[in-house]
């Protein structure tokens, strides 16, 4: 491909040129953010009551940090958010193109991008916030040409700690999940044991190994540290019963399912990568999000 005149469209975004479009027209001007200074407790109460995994860092009125899920953990002694957080974090402004906001997402780590207005906090974005839009458009690309071949995946009779482990060996954040016949019957990802009650035991057991030598410390975010690649913490126990009893289910496409369509079904089963099957139903390999969204760049 060679850019829209190639592709022969212009991608619309609710009645507006995807070309003409800034970081002010996407992003969410809700924004829930921490100030300074302030505790982990402030932060994870955050968390838990909003459903989000991460906030911008205020003071003084300018953003000076962004803490996430993952920092938490990786300082599982320290309290004060100032210690916590990532400072200095990437930001664009609201005049930016989408284009810039899409390139950045797409070829960084992050999944969520504060929006500046100066200094000002104005809003965020976030990769969902991109998916959900072209779910919205009419974008007849075939998903093939964003596919990855390879995917790690797993029998449903697999105990769970075990698929921790195939997870954390493999730097997989979701797994296809397959019965005797090799057919996909379930998907297992990170937020499937991601639960809110495991932060409050997180804190609890974290505060209670710190006085001690113990070296059974539970985590709140116990399957981020087997999936993960840049956690830190990795003593952690997981459920020794078959994954099929956690597993979500099955949800795929095929490889000539329009990217528009795809983003809808990631959209609606929460989920950011998705199994992509061939005419026999035989799986063929995954759509990432961050590679769908690479559809408005090319």
């Amino acid at each position: 491909m060679e850019g829209f005149p190639a592709m022969g469209k212009i991608f619309i975004f609710r009645g507006f040129a995807f070309a003409d479009m800034n970081a002010e027209d996407v992003m969410n001007k809700n924004v829930i953010y921490a100030t300074l200074p302030n505790t982990r407790e402030k932060v994870l109460e955050l968390f838990k009551k909003h459903g989000i995994s991460a906030v911008p860092v205020i003071k003084n009125g300018e953003v000076v940090g962004i803490a996430t899920r993952k920092d938490i953990l990786r300082k599982v002694e320290e309290d004060q958010l100032a210690l916590l957080m990532t400072p200095n974090p990437v930001t664009v402004q609201v005049n930016d193109s989408l284009k810039e906001v899409v390139e950045i997402l797409s070829k960084t780590p992050f999944r969520r991008l504060p929006v500046l207005d100066g200094k000002k906090l104005a809003g965020i974005i976030t990769l969902r916030d991109i998916i959900k839009h072209i779910a919205e458009m009419d974008i007849d690309v075939p998903v093939k040409d964003y596919l990855t071949n390879s995917t790690i995946c797993v029998w449903a009779e697999t105990p769970l700690n075990i698929v921790g482990e195939i997870m954390r060996l493999s730097n997989a954040e979701l797994c296809p999940v397959l019965d005797v016949s090799a057919s996909v019957v379930g998907l297992i990802d990170e937020k499937i044991m991601l639960t809110e009650t495991l932060i409050d035991e997180f804190i609890e057991q974290t505060h209670y190994a710190s006085s001690s030598d113990s070296e059974d410390a539970w985590t709140w975010d116990s399957i981020r540290d087997l999936t993960v690649k840049y956690f830190e913490v990795s003593v952690v126990k997981l459920p020794k019963e078959p994954v099929k009893n956690f597993m979500k289910p099955a949800v795929f496409v095929y490889p000539q399912t329009k990217i528009s369509k795809c983003a809808r079904e990631m959209v609606k089963n929460d989920i950011d990568h998705i199994p992509v099957l061939d005419a026999e139903n035989r799986l063929i390999g995954m759509i990432h999000d961050k590679e769908i969204i690479k559809v408005l760049l090319d």
